[in-house]
């Protein structure tokens, strides 16, 4: 007699489902995350060098045309020169946040024995739902906002458990608005609730502790922080940091900034915000390996009934 699966071996099992997958299409997915990921990273990168550079010359410049001695003037030409960097960050802040929509559809299809060939097919989908989605972010957004408080971290902590489906739903599911992708994320996760959370785990300890802990180390180890931190620590100098200090040892307060220490700091930053921008798509694969497996094991006609009839009803008005 075959032995019953348990909810943590189910769960494991989905990880390394979602990690083989990950791994055999990484080319793939690494290309497609490129630029929602290192885009954001170079926009930032634009925005402070072109200020860095800017404030060098302003001197200079304020000395040879008294225009530039008007402070309104000058803080309108710093924005100037600021907007093509601003405009490179929020196309790809964009981009990846349709990729959070757009990689459950690619996740999907290489799930039911399709390959990740044509992406933009998914990202287009996802696109032309933009509305929708804006909408669905919103909502997520201010249930987030209301949780940052302390009072409220482990109601957030549990909402977010429940809420960890909303973006399968609303990506597999054509005629899923987003208070239906909220609502049959809560009624799915309900009955499952041990093995999203064990799943949660797994990924949050791999994407966001253990892999950018990882790299860092060998960033530290290769002395690739320190040649890294040196242009964002010339930019920290520009700042009255000795001021800051003064300030500290005036009121009491045991602490001193470094400049060295705080360019580091950002760099080993950026280095887990990419780690954590290239995984999610192992992110997206898990819960997207979840959200099907609930949904053969017909829970969805036993926990979204109302949701899953109201789909079919408007599925049938726009055939109609």
């Amino acid at each position: 007699m075959k032995k019953k699966e348990t909810v943590f071996s189910n769960a494991i099992k989905i990880f390394f489902n979602g990690l083989k997958i990950y791994f055999m299409n990484f080319p793939g997915f690494t290309k497609y995350m490129a630029f929602p990921v290192l885009g954001q990273i170079t926009g930032i990168c634009l925005i402070f060098t072109a200020a860095y550079f800017f404030t060098l010359k302003v001197g200079d410049i304020t000395r040879v045309s008294p225009v530039f001695d008007n402070i309104l003037f000058v803080f309108i030409l710093l924005l100037l020169i600021a907007l093509p960097g601003f405009f490179v960050f929020c196309k790809a802040f964009w981009d990846y946040l349709i990729a959070m929509v757009a990689l459950n559809s690619m996740a999907s299809n290489i799930i039911e024995g399709g390959e990740l060939d044509d992406i933009s097919i998914h990202v287009d989908m996802a696109r032309r739902r933009s509305f929708s989605y804006i909408m669905l972010l919103l909502i997520l957004g201010i249930i987030y906002l209301i949780g940052i408080f302390p009072l409220f971290w482990v109601i957030l902590a549990v909402a977010a458990i429940y809420l960890a489906l909303c973006f399968q739903v609303f990506a597999l599911e054509d005629e899923a608005g987003p208070f239906e992708a909220v609502s049959m994320s809560v009624s799915f996760v309900k009955y499952n609730f041990g093995k999203t959370l064990i799943l949660l785990l797994c990924l949050f300890i791999t994407t966001y502790w253990l892999l950018p802990w990882g790299i860092s180390r060998g960033f530290n180890a290769g002395n690739l922080t320190g040649f890294l931190s040196y242009p964002t620590e010339q930019f920290l100098k520009l700042l009255p940091i000795n001021d800051i200090n003064t300030a500290f040892v005036q009121y009491h307060i045991p602490l001193k900034l470094q400049s060295y220490k705080i360019a580091e700091s950002i760099v080993l930053s950026v280095v887990s915000f990419c780690v954590v921008g290239f995984t999610l798509p192992l992110r997206s694969i898990c819960c997207t390996i979840l959200y099907k497996e609930i949904y053969s094991q017909n829970y969805a006609g036993k926990i979204a009934v109302e949701q899953t009839d109201e789909l079919a009803e408007k599925r049938k008005r726009k055939q109609e």
